[in-house]
């Protein structure tokens, strides 16, 4: 004891203090969730081969190679959105990715809808197997990603961790996705909508979850 209350209290406090692992720049971390999807992706590609009208499609916005592009563009918004928003001081970041994603998700499903009702009439039905295939393949696809996410998230310690988690789901799923989409050779106006267009908000359900788990486990470890 110094007879100084106040010195004594800062010196206790103190006293508990551990250092903390300063977080990697947000930059380095969405390079390494996108080359880990690019990993994925790759080895998709050389497992299942490209669709055989991936690159015709590429060029016809109402047609698969539109939901890919969008797929796209919303697995990277997400993907943004859930880094920035595990950081504070990156309220704008975070909004630009949500808009992105909810604009790339959406988008897709307006496209595949698009092209369901362009389809032959009484084509419409509920999900099949080769549907529910094609969004697991989206989900696992996506699993590297969600997870580089999460654990960036947990890191981070962020104040929402439920919206990083939903955001992180979505975006890895459509990533997924679009996975999913250049490798299938499907071109049923419903399996576009039913298996490929609606990841993104399948995974929001599936994913976000064990997302949320992964992130507090993360944020645990980085305090012990």
């Amino acid at each position: 004891m110094s007879g100084d209350p106040t010195r004594d209290l800062v010196r206790e406090l103190a006293s508990d203090l551990t250092p903390v692992k300063p977080l990697p720049r947000l930059r380095f971390v969405a390079l390494a969730v996108l080359l880990a999807w690019l990993a994925i992706a790759a080895l998709s590609i050389v497992i299942k081969g490209l669709a055989p009208t991936f690159f015709t499609t590429l060029a016809q916005p109402l047609s698969a190679g539109g939901i890919f592009a969008c797929l796209l563009l919303g697995g990277l918004g997400g993907a943004l959105g859930a880094l920035a928003l595990a950081i504070p001081g990156r309220e704008r970041l975070a909004r630009g990715g949500l808009a992105l994603c909810a604009a790339g998700g959406g988008l897709a499903v307006a496209i595949g809808l698009a092209i369901a009702l362009r389809g032959e009439p009484g084509a419409w039905r509920l999900p099949s197997a080769g549907d529910l295939r094609c969004l697991l393949i989206a989900l696992f696809a996506g699993i590297v990603p969600a997870l580089a996410l999460a654990w960036f998230g947990g890191r981070a310690a962020p104040f929402r961790p439920l919206g990083v988690a939903l955001v992180a789901a979505a975006g890895a799923a459509a990533l997924g996705g679009a996975v999913a989409q250049a490798t299938c050779a499907g071109a049923a106006p419903m399996h576009l909508l039913h298996g490929h267009a609606l990841a993104p908000a399948l995974g929001a359900l599936v994913l976000v979850l064990p997302l949320l788990v992964a992130i507090r486990a993360s944020e645990r470890r980085q305090s012990s």
